[in-house]
């Protein structure tokens, strides 16, 4: 994925969480985080974003106590997203 493609996808959170209900805003700025993460991290090379957001992704959503319904909301809005 490229930056261009990251920043396509960062700003089609903002979007999603200024128009969705609260589940699906909650799973935004959720993303969001995550996703500036990424893309700090991927700078010199961004080819390794979705890689580096997918890491992330596994590493923390176990740790952040989330609902199964919040960890499923964030991986179908993210299966939603631009890529």
């Amino acid at each position: 994925m490229s930056q261009t493609n990251a920043d396509t996808l960062y700003n089609w959170l903002l979007q999603q969480e200024l128009t969705g209900d609260d589940d699906r805003r909650f799973y935004s700025s959720y993303l969001l985080g995550h996703v500036s993460l990424a893309i700090a991290d991927t700078e010199e090379n961004p080819q390794q974003f979705y890689e580096r957001l997918t890491q992330g992704l596994e590493s923390t959503l176990p740790e952040d106590k989330l609902s199964e319904k919040d960890i499923a909301g964030i991986h179908a809005l993210l299966a939603e997203a631009p890529k």
